[in-house]
């Protein structure tokens, strides 16, 4: 019994601190991060940093006007304590692109050594899947137009085997899939980010956190931030 109650207190030990090394195998890859938004409420960014997070993806913006109100704040803390930062737009299929765009850009700057932004993909079209898909892509024309730097598309395993095969593998991807086996996209396409857990807990975030990992060494995340 004593021998259970040891194991069970390091195995909490080593998941409040660093989840990465219980889902997915921790030899599997290098570099590990979270992403937020207002739901974690405020965090403690210091303690992030000293559990090893390398990157925090944060929400920015929503559909036409909507601003994350706790973006500002994790935007500055994130480059404080020298986490690399990356800010995502959450996309409304039936609101203008144009303006779902401007909302983004006017809130985000982005600065060296930040990760590419992010398009956010996870509703479907109420009538048109195919205008969305073109939709989409003038948005992510439009901010890498303005930031210099090809975004990142976030989605989730099955709505990209569903609605997205073949429409943007010159995109870094970023997928969500919450099980131990990492994504498999149908067309073959390789992913850069796996959210691997919308369940998470970490010191220094009151709420339920998403995981994710990068697939690839530190040298390679580094390369694709921004220069």
């Amino acid at each position: 019994m004593i021998g259970l109650i040891a194991l069970f207190l390091v195995f909490n030990k080593f998941s409040k601190l660093r989840p990465a090394f219980i889902f997915p195998r921790w030899k599997d890859y290098q570099v590990y991060g979270v992403d937020i938004s207002r739901h974690q409420g405020e965090i403690d960014w210091y303690q992030l940093k000293a559990h090893e997070v390398k990157f925090a993806f944060m929400k920015a913006s929503e559909g036409e006007k909507l601003q994350d109100i706790q973006f500002e704040n994790n935007w500055s803390m994130a480059k404080e304590v020298g986490i690399a930062r990356g800010a995502y737009h959450f996309y409304r299929p039936n609101l203008d692109w144009k303006i779902q765009a401007r909302n983004f850009i006017s809130n985000v700057e982005l600065e060296k050594g930040d990760l590419p932004p992010v398009l956010d993909i996870e509703l479907i079209h109420n009538s048109d899947q195919k205008y969305l898909l073109t939709e989409i892509k003038k948005w992510l024309e439009v901010v890498e137009k303005h930031y210099g730097v090809k975004p990142i598309v976030y989605t989730y395993e099955n709505y990209y085997n569903r609605f997205l095969l073949d429409e943007f593998r010159g995109y870094n991807l970023w997928i969500a899939k919450y099980n131990y086996n990492s994504p498999q996209l149908e067309d073959g396409a390789h992913w850069e980010f796996w959210q691997y857990s919308e369940s998470g807990e970490l010191k220094g975030i009151d709420e339920k956190v998403d995981l994710n990992c990068f697939y690839g060494t530190k040298e390679q995340f580094r390369r694709i931030l921004k220069k």
